[in-house]
């Protein structure tokens, strides 16, 4: 398996910190969705991908994700099989990935527009949506993961949202916000997994213009 991106994407750390939690062998190819080659992998041109057996190449965490956990099977699958308890993961874990989703158009706005041609109004949107989608999964958090005793995709998620938020938006977390979040944040990034799945100091954005 080849897994396509660099783990400053927080969609691309989860996928890996999901492989090394399962054990399943992967190299990476390290291109960024800024550098040739990536559509030639994706026609979207969005990371990450994951290209296994048969040279077959998946796109979408999700996706990806769902093919994992059929691998490894019921029993070790992060995401809950079915009934009650698959809705409860799945929508922690949607909620974290559009988090995700709105702290990235806050960066993407902010890296790649001069000042005078943000759209500071979209801005203070996005904001207001990560604030929500924080404020929610900070007052559902149970310990030591998010569901109790049970390591779940909800927590991998979680953890690669705040080490985004993190790496690249921490206005958008001050100190003590949001408590629960940071004990998992913190649990999450001891594990050998996470430790694994940190973007290296060479994996950054482009450059300005």
């Amino acid at each position: 398996m080849i897994l396509v991106g660099q783990y400053d994407s927080p969609f691309v750390r989860r996928v890996a910190v999901s492989l090394h939690h399962y054990g399943i062998p992967f190299e990476r190819n390290r291109l960024s969705v800024f550098q040739p080659g990536m559509a030639e992998i994706n026609p979207l041109v969005r990371i990450p991908s994951l290209i296994i057996d048969g040279d077959e190449t998946l796109i979408d965490s999700g996706a990806i994700l769902d093919y994992l956990d059929q691998l490894v099977g019921p029993e070790r699958a992060l995401m809950p099989a079915g009934g009650e308890e698959r809705r409860r993961v799945m929508q922690a874990t949607v909620l974290a990935s559009g988090a995700i989703e709105k702290c990235a158009a806050i960066v993407y706005e902010r890296h790649f527009h001069a000042h005078a041609c943000i759209a500071h109004e979209w801005v203070a949107r996005c904001m207001g949506q990560l604030a929500g989608a924080l404020t929610m999964l900070d007052g559902y958090a149970k310990a030591p993961w998010y569901f109790g005793a049970k390591l779940t995709q909800a927590d991998i998620t979680i953890g690669c949202l705040i080490g985004y938020i993190r790496l690249r938006l921490e206005e958008a977390m001050p100190a003590k916000r949001y408590p629960r979040l940071e004990e998992l944040s913190a649990r999450c990034e001891g594990l050998d997994a996470f430790q694994k799945s940190r973007p290296g100091a060479d994996e950054l954005m482009p450059g300005k213009s």
